[in-house]
């Protein structure tokens, strides 16, 4: 079968090394900002926009030109639109969208999670405390300019940005280890984490960084994504749902 798996997260990686291994031929997307995932599959990098095509109509081209059987959104949890996407154009190519589901971090092991929704929720949350540390890339920068006079953000992300008054910037690519995020906090004197509830297989470093030096950490709540045509919580689950070759 011809799968095209949009991916991004490790989770996604695993499954294309799963697919190819079962016998399938495979297409791994991904936006190419920052690295290439090494796998033994076809890349796709940079997305399917064409001369008149936008996103969508330009993946549903794609996957007819491939003759793409089955298309398996595997990107970030929060990436709504990307997913939005996916389903409108699988439902333009006349194939199925499925969709892996990362799993949650598990709050109950974190009694310093507080949820927010947005950044008009956020903002009010974090205004008591002075240097706060946003792990959520670069769009922390939009908001820089109702930062608290009092405060120093912390900002770390994958590409450099344009320096910020009262911004630090940290420029990094993880997966981080504990020690890293414990030295990191420690050295800018974080005192509140602003975090996505990425979730993943591993324990969140930063999170049990925050738990062991008491910092206060705020987790966006996910967004709700365009339902796909079946979901699974599990990379085994949805093979087990892929007709063997």
């Amino acid at each position: 079968m011809n799968i095209l798996v949009l991916g991004g997260i490790a989770e996604s990686k695993a499954l294309a090394g799963a697919l190819v291994r079962a016998g399938h031929t495979v297409v791994y997307s991904i936006a190419g900002l920052v690295r290439q995932p090494d796998l033994p599959c076809e890349i796709h990098s940079g997305g399917f926009s064409r001369e008149g095509r936008d996103g969508i109509l330009g993946l549903a081209d794609y996957c007819r030109e491939k003759a793409i059987a089955l298309l398996i959104d595997s990107t970030h949890p929060y990436a709504e639109g990307i997913s939005a996407h996916a389903v409108a154009a699988a439902h333009h190519a006349g194939i199925s969208c499925w969709r892996f589901n990362r799993p949650g971090w598990d709050r109950k092991n974190h009694p310093n999670w507080e949820d927010y929704l947005h950044w008009q929720d956020l903002l009010p949350k974090i205004e008591p405390y002075h240097r706060p540390f946003f792990t959520i890339g670069r769009s922390a920068l939009a908001f820089a300019d109702q930062r608290a006079r009092h405060q120093i953000w912390t900002v770390r992300s994958a590409k450099p940005f344009a320096d910020v008054d009262g911004v630090t910037q940290i420029h990094a690519i993880g997966p981080f280890s504990l020690e890293e995020e414990l030295a990191l906090m420690r050295k800018h004197r974080i005192d509140a984490l602003i975090s996505k509830n990425s979730g993943c297989t591993r324990v969140s470093a930063k999170l049990e960084a925050s738990r062991q030096l008491g910092i206060p950490v705020f987790v966006q709540v996910r967004p709700g994504l365009v339902p796909a045509a079946r979901s699974f919580d599990s990379i085994d689950s949805l093979m087990d749902a892929i007709p063997t070759v």
